[in-house]
């Protein structure tokens, strides 16, 4: 298994768990767990390679599946200490985050695709997924009224796209340190309580 593989299955597993915990409250059932789970997981790479026009391995991979599987039941198993310590849910989202910024970027560029498009396909992998769960459950994504979300995952993404075309670092480097960006900025922005501008008339 190659690094970008790995990095894939830690992201699809974090972001997993995340989708059960969003779609609690709401008393959501086995089926929707997994739906949730799975939609949450996988929602932005499907949307991603669809803009993108390639074939998704969403579907080509069992290990995804497998690995949304085994979230559902890590999160049946701990769900209790999960929710007592909320801060372990918004770090699998913001690992979530990181890794499948990396991830988006690093596909576009093996398309040829141009700069702002690798970047907003990256961003578009990492957050497509919460996007469709929220919608589900009823809720406004979060991107678009709180915290510096979307804009931590753009900015990890430049850092990426700038030191993989520029060859500034082993691939390896590159993506723990593009992750490590996304995800401190992901956690800085929510412990400063810092929030995007407001699109007020």
């Amino acid at each position: 298994m190659d690094i970008i593989f790995i990095a894939d299955l830690i992201g699809t597993f974090a972001f997993s768990v995340t989708g059960i915990i969003g779609g609690i409250r709401h008393q959501i059932d086995i089926v929707g767990a997994f739906f949730l789970a799975f939609v949450t997981a996988m929602g932005g790479g499907i949307a991603r390679d669809m803009v993108l026009g390639m074939p998704s391995s969403t579907f080509h991979n069992p290990w995804h599946t497998a690995t949304v599987v085994f979230g559902v039941i890590f999160t049946y198993l701990f769900i209790d200490k999960i929710q007592k310590r909320y801060e372990v849910f918004i770090c699998l989202d913001a690992l979530g985050l990181s890794v499948f910024t990396v991830i988006g970027v690093k596909t576009a560029i093996t398309l040829d695709v141009h700069f702002v498009g690798a970047i907003l396909a990256g961003t578009l992998t990492a957050v497509g997924g919460g996007i469709i769960r929220d919608s589900l459950i009823g809720e406004i994504p979060l991107i678009f009224h709180r915290e510096i979300y979307a804009a931590s995952s753009l900015l990890g993404g430049m850092f990426f796209y700038t030191a993989f075309q520029w060859s500034l670092m082993p691939l390896s480097w590159n993506i723990f340190l593009s992750s490590i960006i996304i995800f401190s900025v992901r956690l800085w922005g929510r412990h400063k309580n810092i929030n995007m501008p407001r699109f007020i008339r």
